[in-house]
């Protein structure tokens, strides 16, 4: 008999990476591997090559009264498993439940989030301990989640991330050309072939992209003296909560030909960026996995992260690690490791192998292979 999973991917549509970039790799690879397995994803907007598998959600995602407009939508379809990717699962009767978790720091640091967002994360509280098995994405999140949280262990599964392999590592002669069209700045930054030093993420506190910012704006001459010349800070992300001030300093500093800010790249332009960029800056506050950072290491680009949450694990020998938060020290940091064309060389190497089991395919059959766990309990 074949059992059905609702994979919740209502975030698709409204955001781009991170969350949405999760459930839509995973309904792109999971029905590929179900054997008995009828996956569904549950989206609100359309979303090309998933609608023909895909049903339609009305509730929007992070409605106030979500857990249960959603939940009783669930319930009305009835599948066997609902895998609520967000965090929060609603409340639905006799259908089995997945939650994956990707990383805990607002619970720690309540600033790192706007008032409504940390209302929503924070039902963690409530409902994670009631469902059928929690997936954290990295070591470091299993972590969170048991100091944090009244959680049974066994029911905790640790399933990392992975990277488009389609996309990620593959060269593509059309690079210089998709990334001139992005921004008018960025064609004759690749002309000149000044260094780019690249961030990837949503502008919002826990990225610390001010730390960025104020290296370039402030720190300058420190980056110059040590290269030679003088980088770029492309930053590829959009505007988040509690982010003006950033974004601010952040167009201040591309008026002075300094910085980038691409608010809108697509993957095959964000394969590129990573391609032609020197070096990936990663300075949270804390990270549950760190997934630009797998995808600059599977494209050959080594990168300089804070010593926080995932990303040391994840970095290794392949990378730079930064203990401090003071825009000084980074833009130090940068300077010396943009001078040191071999090890970064060396690391960027190192980097290609250590990504290579990484894969979304994977992350699809590990995460599969919980599904079945579940529901052959039931």
């Amino acid at each position: 008999m074949t059992r059905s999973v609702l994979i919740d991917g209502r975030l698709i549509g409204y955001r781009h990476g991170g969350i949405a970039s999760y459930a839509r790799q995973l309904a792109a690879h999971a029905p590929g591997m179900a054997g008995g397995l009828d996956i569904r994803l549950a989206i609100r907007k359309p979303v090309g090559n998933l609608l023909d598998r895909s049903v339609k959600a009305f509730t929007p995602p992070h409605h106030r009264y979500e857990r249960y407009l959603f939940g009783m939508e669930v319930y009305i379809r009835g599948p066997n498993l609902l895998h609520s990717v967000d965090y929060v699962h609603p409340i639905s009767p006799e259908v089995a439940s997945v939650v994956t978790v990707h990383d805990l720091a607002f619970l720690a640091n309540p600033s790192l989030l706007a008032r409504d967002s940390l209302n929503y994360y924070r039902q963690v509280i409530e409902t994670l301990p009631h469902a059928d098995r929690v997936i954290a994405v990295s070591e470091w999140t299993r972590r969170q989640i048991l100091d944090s949280l009244e959680i049974d262990p066994e029911r905790i599964r640790v399933v990392p991330n992975g990277f488009d392999s389609s996309l990620i590592g593959t060269s593509d002669n059309n690079d210089t050309a998709r990334l001139a069209r992005l921004h008018p700045l960025l064609g004759s930054v690749l002309d000149s072939e000044r260094p780019i030093l690249l961030a990837v993420g949503t502008i919002e506190p826990r990225k610390r992209f001010d730390i960025l910012v104020r290296a370039f704006e402030c720190h300058s001459e420190i980056i110059k003296d040590r290269t030679g010349t003088s980088p770029v800070l492309v930053i590829a992300g959009q505007a988040g909560w509690l982010s003006d001030s950033v974004v601010r300093a952040l167009r201040n500093l591309q008026r002075s030909g300094n910085a980038i800010w691409l608010r809108d790249v697509n993957d095959r332009e964000l394969a590129a960026l990573y391609r032609v960029a020197k070096l990936l800056a990663m300075p949270s506050a804390d990270e549950g996995f760190g997934l630009p950072v797998l995808e600059a290491m599977a494209s050959g680009t080594a990168s300089l992260v804070a010593e926080v949450g995932a990303l040391p694990g994840l970095v290794g020998d392949c990378g730079f690690i930064e203990s401090s938060a003071e825009p000084g020290e980074w833009a130090e940091k940068i300077g010396r490791i943009l001078a040191d064309s071999e090890i970064l060389g060396r690391r960027s190497r190192k980097g290609i192998k250590r990504a290579s089991p990484f894969t979304w395919k994977e992350t699809a059959r590990q995460t599969v292979d919980v599904y079945r766990e579940v529901l052959d309990e039931r």
